[in-house]
């Protein structure tokens, strides 16, 4: 993972070289987070399915982190432009978008504006629970939350997509609190995708 514009800001963190998945990652990290930190925390697990890229959050907190702003419309943007830097021949095409706290509640926003583009969703220690009738349009979801962080959220957005019709379970992050991906998170974010590859409504 590396910087794709050392001149742009706030930076967005990528993928380079290979080999990768055909499939496309977006990874938004929490308020006043950093996303290169995330990505790399499980790069080779992406890899085997994807490219995978990690904009930083729009709003400085001061030094290199950062939160989200509400604006998704440019958000959506900056995916596109990464993906068409990188190179990839269908740079609006479907994407797994996945965030974390706050950035998981970026992702949702994304989800339902562009459901025909933002067609997985990879949830952890979201702020809020989805409610039945959300995000039908997805071919599957991971709700996820640390182990020593609250679940209850996480667990109710799973059985109100799964009461929607879409594929979608709960996992746990072993050893987590809130923010954190564990000290397995290779491993953990590859049984993920490997339940989210398997249990989708469409090959991703």
């Amino acid at each position: 993972m590396e910087v794709l514009d050392a001149n742009e800001s706030p930076p967005t963190f990528v993928m380079r070289g290979g080999p990768h998945g055909p499939a496309r990652f977006v990874f938004l990290h929490g308020m006043c987070g950093h996303g290169l930190g995330y990505a790399q925390a499980f790069q080779f697990s992406a890899a085997k399915r994807a490219s995978l890229i990690a904009p930083q959050g729009d709003v400085s907190c001061g030094g290199p982190f950062s939160k989200w702003s509400a604006d998704v419309v440019a958000l959506d943007a900056r995916i596109t432009r990464a993906f068409r830097a990188l190179g990839d021949p269908e740079p609006e095409g479907e994407v797994t978008i996945m965030g974390m706290s706050q950035g998981a509640s970026r992702a949702v926003a994304l989800a339902r504006k562009y459901p025909q583009r933002y067609t997985r969703l990879v949830s952890m220690a979201a702020p809020e629970a989805l409610k039945v009738g959300d995000l039908r349009s997805l071919k599957g979801a991971i709700l996820m939350a640390g182990e020593r962080d609250r679940q209850d959220l996480q667990r109710a957005s799973a059985r109100a997509l799964k009461a929607t019709g879409v594929p979608a379970t709960f996992m746990l992050i072993p050893g987590a609190g809130h923010g954190a991906m564990g000290p397995t998170p290779e491993r953990t974010m590859g049984e993920a995708l490997d339940w989210l590859w398997e249990n989708s409504k469409a090959p991703p």
